[in-house]
């Protein structure tokens, strides 16, 4: 089955390695436009950040956002043509993680605008919509957010209970319910909102299915909650969003009535590249400042860099970043190729990077000592602002979950028409011998990487070996488990974890096979490098072996077990005094 998709070819045990190399390389021109606007932003976000302030008060100037605007970040990847600077998703994604390393808070108002407030529109709406909207939102005029999120509906999209009726002259929608922590909704004049709608189906039976629509405000019947205290990223505005009979014109629902959820998701798969991106900048600030301070703090006589405890922290920060960075600007260049679904490496890269965040946040508050705890110094509020990214946009077990099951899907399909097809040998003939082949391949030719350079055999054998073998046992929890795979998430954990890793790997491996090259195979001017990729390898190594055998061999059931008890009581049941 042939798939515009890296990972979901990998699913099958399929290689496509055309679609990861050459490591993605942007334009000269483009690269010295997007270095210009990158030094206008860091000059601004040095003079103009007020961040520690702004995170005691719980709350930034509006005029900032004036500010962004008026440099044209409040429509980057908008086309020129509805005054927007018309970046690819690429740039975008740099421009996220440069202002990320400044202030998050900024960085998420931002991407709560375009990443994913008005993002919908951008790829689902009509030119008439695009035409009407586009300007605005790309000048500042109007500040989008993106409201799906509610009381009792996060992750599961399809649980929502807000709803919009067709008027009885079937003119306008009147749109009823409440939107929960939706961010910029303190500051918001465009909507994109999701809800329930009536549809009628094929079979002329009346459904309920999701609806996008744009509200523009002011409107009657919109009403804003105070503004939400959190942990971190303080000064964003998150807000409560009611709507009381609210009426929406026909013309302003997004992508076709009932097909709000395939606008969410469309939404979301890219929203997710900006958050990634914005990890990155975080991220690297954390090492620098640990890779600082390592430099500089002595104890015991000597600079802590020196121990061996303070390295390792250092040396898998840098790496993991790197791994992570490989993966977001590969990612966002199968955006900007077009036609090539990117929908699980873009959970992927969200996942790894959200993590690689929150990971270099608390070691460098460890490296800091006492001073990474104090109010006094940044790191402890780098620490609060990271933590909301491994929630935001799906939370990362929504997303494994997602990775495992949209990658099992093919070849979930697949099996399940070889059963078919045996039940019919003479017209079954194709679908049989199509599979014997592909698990002749996979078992005794295997899949092979070519591009990759000689230099990082090893590495590239890592990734032909783990392929199959990975192919194989999807396959066997399919045969175990059939359709009730959706419900073993311990099983869809280990399988999305190897996943991850595997696309990681062929990112890293690209990237360098890159470096190399454009250094004239010179491996001695890529040492760094090189090492970072054999280093990544050798950690992913040992957590794909580890995930493999547990698909056999694990605790599951002791889990479930000491789970049960867990519920039951309601509480820790030990205590020594007895």
């Amino acid at each position: 089955m042939e798939q515009m998709s890296f990972m979901k070819s990998i699913f099958f045990g399929q290689i496509k390695e055309e679609l990861m190399f050459p490591y993605p390389k942007l334009h000269p021109d483009t690269t010295e436009t997007i270095r210009m606007v990158l030094d206008t932003v860091s000059k601004f976000a040095n003079n103009s950040f007020k961040t520690n302030e702004w995170d005691k008060k719980g709350e930034m100037p509006k005029e900032i956002i004036s500010h962004l605007a008026e440099m044209g970040l409040l429509g980057i990847g908008v086309p020129e043509e509805y005054g927007g600077l018309g970046f690819s998703q690429t740039a975008y994604a740099r421009l996220m993680e440069e202002i990320s390393g400044h202030d998050g808070s900024v960085a998420v108002t931002l991407g709560a605008h375009q990443s994913i407030g008005f993002k919908a529109l951008m790829l689902f709406g009509t030119e008439e919509q695009k035409k009407k909207y586009l300007p605005r939102l790309a000048s500042g005029q109007l500040i989008a957010c993106y409201c799906l999120t509610e009381p009792g509906s996060g992750s599961d999209a399809a649980s929502i209970k807000t709803k919009a009726t067709l008027s009885s002259d079937a003119t306008h929608y009147i749109l009823n319910g409440s939107k929960l922590w939706i961010t910029n909704g303190g500051i918001a004049s465009f909507l994109t909102v999701f809800a329930k709608t009536e549809v009628t189906d094929g079979k002329g039976e009346k459904k309920e299915k999701v609806t996008c629509f744009m509200v523009e405000l002011p409107i009657d019947g919109v009403s804003v909650g105070p503004k939400e205290d959190k942990l971190g990223i303080r000064h964003t505005w998150t807000n409560e969003i009611h709507f009381e009979n609210v009426k929406i014109p026909i013309a302003n629902v997004l992508g076709g009535v009932g097909h709000g959820f395939k606008v969410a998701m469309g939404v979301l798969n890219h929203g997710r590249l900006g958050l990634a991106a914005g990890c990155m900048g975080g991220a690297k600030k954390c090492l620098e400042t640990s890779i600082i301070h390592a430099n500089e703090r002595v104890q015991f006589q000597k600079k802590i860099g020196e121990f061996g405890m303070i390295q390792e922290k250092i040396g898998r920060m840098m790496t993991n970043i790197y791994a992570a960075e490989s993966m977001v600007y590969m990612t966002t260049s199968l955006i900007d190729r077009k036609n090539i679904d990117y929908s699980i490496e873009s959970a992927i890269t969200k996942v790894f990077a959200t993590e690689v965040l929150w990971e270099c946040a608390d070691e460098n508050v460890q490296i800091w000592g006492g001073a990474g705890f104090m109010k006094e110094y940044p790191y402890e509020r780098w620490l609060r602002d990271a933590r909301i990214n491994r929630i935001f946009e799906g939370t990362n077990e929504i997303l494994r979950a997602f990775i495992a099951l949209s990658g099992m899907q093919g070849p979930g399909q697949t099996l399940a028409g070889l059963a078919e097809a045996i039940k019919y040998p003479l017209k079954g003939l194709g679908p049989v011998s199509d599979f014997v082949l592909r698990k002749i391949k996979r078992s005794v030719v295997g899949e092979t990487i070519t591009k990759a350079h000689p230099e990082l055999h090893k590495l590239t054998s890592m990734i032909e070996e783990y392929v199959p073998e990975f192919a194989t046992q999807v396959e066997v929890l399919l045969r175990r488990h059939g359709s009730k795979i959706h419900l073993r998430q311990f099983a869809q954990k280990r399988i999305a974890d190897i996943a991850i890793d595997l696309y990681a790997m062929s990112c890293v491996l690209s990237r360098v096979t890159r470096a190399i090259e454009e250094n004239g195979g010179s491996v001695e001017k890529c040492e760094l490098e090189i090492a970072i990729a054999r280093s990544f390898f050798m950690r992913s190594n040992r957590r794909i072996q580890g995930n493999l055998k547990a698909i056999d061999k694990n605790d599951d059931e002791l889990i479930k077990l000491i789970v049960a008890k867990g519920y039951e009581l309601e509480k820790y049941p030990f205590d020594v005094l007895g």
